[in-house]
């Protein structure tokens, strides 16, 4: 504009001194104005590694673009600005750490391209980076047996008699019993050898009917001031983050006996797994429970179980609706194993309203879990210590009773 008038001052006034002033502002004017030769774009890559999320920032800038201001927020927390030389391209690397399994938002990221010295901006369009991430791989060695097998052969010593390899006692041979279950040195130490033929009985082999049910309700984390804003990067250790694991290592120690595992989501929009055995069963679990997502407010809806199975229900246990389904399966003649993953509190940072409420919400949750033991469930804390000791302990508790 400037030069504009200065021109035509210098044409009108008929001086070209003047006119000669506008010359140098035109053509500054021509270079700062000039449009950007393309749109320029970003792109993210996540990749999840055991301990780390490794993120890759591509910037692709037009042709007349000066730089690029970016603005990066790693799991949901306010973003951060950097700005990047981006006349052809850039490319931006950072290396995060894993904090919660399943699915989540890594990283958000948006953006301006300036040219023109400033007075052009083209806003870019925001790009968010989610992951997956598999919950840790654990183990149980002590596996929880319900209170009655069902008929089909397995790994476990069942109370009637059949083709196991546990020695039960001697008998008469009766017909229909097999030939090569005689015993002949007790049948040579009979009084009539030659009439009665004493056969070795065994005990029968079966397999347990197990059934793991979630309540993806709450993802309580272990800090208390951040149950109300539940910030990814800030809460802690998550009770989902306790009850994927949970789930995989329960299934995965039955299967691997010979078991049959169905897996349930007590959320009506959740996914289940049915009853099945073998590698394939447990890895379908494994995708099940990984893409699981707590869905607070969602409404019970409580599995169809297959007859004495051993139902792990695992929760935080916060509320009376998934307590009163414990007593109503093991009412049922279920055996039912109550795992509690409410994670260890962290008061750090809590105003007396906090510690006072955090109190009183744990005194109604103890009275909870001590009404499920009076019932006969039994109840496992599956927090930092070893879990097999946690569930030996627990049936010994159990047995005392």
């Amino acid at each position: 504009m400037l030069a504009i008038v200065v021109l035509a001052v210098g044409l009108v006034a008929g001086r070209a001194d003047v006119a000669l002033l506008g010359l140098p502002l035109a053509a500054t004017a021509a270079v700062a104005l000039r449009r950007p030769d393309g749109v320029a774009t970003t792109a993210v890559t996540v990749t999840a590694e055991d301990d780390a999320v490794r993120v890759a920032v591509q910037v692709a800038g037009a042709s007349g673009v000066d730089f690029v201001v970016l603005s990066s927020g790693a799991y949901e927390e306010p973003p951060t600005t950097v700005v990047v030389s981006a006349r052809r391209a850039a490319a931006l690397e950072a290396r995060l750490p894993v904090l919660h399994s399943g699915p989540q938002e890594v990283l958000r990221v948006g953006g301006r391209a300036v040219a023109a010295g400033g007075d052009l901006v083209q806003h870019l369009d925001p790009r968010i980076a989610r992951a997956t991430i598999a919950p840790a791989r654990e183990r149980i060695a002590s596996l929880l047996l319900p209170h009655r097998l069902t008929n089909r052969p397995g790994a476990h010593p069942a109370r009637r008699l059949g083709d196991g390899l546990d020695f039960r006692d001697l008998a008469p041979f009766t017909p229909g019993d097999r030939l090569r279950r005689i015993d002949w040195r007790a049948t040579a130490r009979s009084p009539r050898p030659e009439s009665d033929l004493i056969v070795r009985r065994m005990d029968a082999t079966a397999e347990a009917a197990a059934v793991v049910v979630l309540d993806s309700r709450d993802d309580v984390g272990s800090v208390i001031v951040e149950w109300g804003s539940d910030r990814p990067a800030r809460k802690g250790v998550a009770s989902l983050d306790l009850a994927r694991p949970a789930v995989l290592a329960i299934a995965a120690s039955y299967l691997e006996a010979g078991d049959r595992v169905a897996f349930h989501d007590l959320v009506r929009a959740g996914a289940s797994a049915r009853s099945g055995g073998g590698r394939r069963k447990l890895e379908q679990i494994r995708a099940v429970v990984t893409q699981t997502l707590p869905r607070p407010g969602g409404a019970l809806r409580a599995p169809v179980l297959p007859t004495a199975a051993v139902v792990y229900l695992v929760s935080t246990f916060l509320d009376d609706d998934v307590a009163a389904l414990a007593v109503l399966w093991r009412n049922a003649g279920h055996r039912v194993v109550a795992i509690d993953v409410l994670p260890a509190p962290d008061l750090e940072g809590a105003d007396e309203q906090h510690r006072l409420a955090h109190r009183v919400l744990q005194l109604e949750r103890e009275d909870r879990l001590n009404r499920l033991r009076g019932v006969d469930v039994t109840v496992v804390p599956w927090r930092d210590a070893d879990h097999d000791v946690q569930l030996r302990q627990a049936e010994r508790l159990r047995g005392r009773r």
